[in-house]
């Protein structure tokens, strides 16, 4: 996020660089921006997921965890740079209530007793363990520990 500027914007789009000047007074205004198009982009392609689920809804917990792997991936850095900066965090939270209301119907359908409760604690479990496998350089298990959890609230 600290790459972001003005002319380094304008530079990749191709652009002159009063063009982003007039369009996003400040970074704030950019990286604003950036983060309500990333996540009107992600939240679309998370109802198409739904809509349309690889191999078919016979998998509710496969489904709540490739969402779940799917929003890490499309939101971390984002979600860290709202930490720090409040004008962001409007739409991180837009965000974030999407995906929870799109694992709620998946959970109960794995059998959930509380899907908010259980959607709430597989995305904060999921960011905890991102950040690890970051730290340690191999995500390679992430998905199955996932499961695991999800399972093992689903299951009581």
């Amino acid at each position: 996020m600290d790459a972001v500027t003005h002319r380094r914007v304008a530079e990749v789009a191709r652009l002159p660089l009063a063009s982003t000047t007039y369009w996003f007074e400040s970074k704030e205004h950019l990286l604003t921006a950036a983060l309500e198009r990333a996540a009107e982009r992600d939240i679309e392609r998370l109802r198409a997921f739904l809509r349309e689920p690889p191999g078919g809804a016979a998998d509710p917990l496969g489904l709540v965890v490739g969402a779940i792997l799917g929003w890490l991936l499309a939101t971390y850095a984002l979600v860290l740079e709202a930490a720090r900066r409040p004008a962001l965090r409007d739409v991180t939270t837009r965000w974030t209530e999407a995906y929870l209301e799109a694992l709620k119907p998946l959970l109960a359908a794995a059998g959930s007793q509380d899907p908010l409760a259980d959607a709430e604690l597989l995305l904060a479990a999921g960011d905890g363990l991102l950040l690890e496998k970051l730290a340690s350089g191999d995500a390679s298990d992430l998905a199955p520990r996932l499961r695991r959890l999800a399972r093992a609230l689903v299951n009581g």
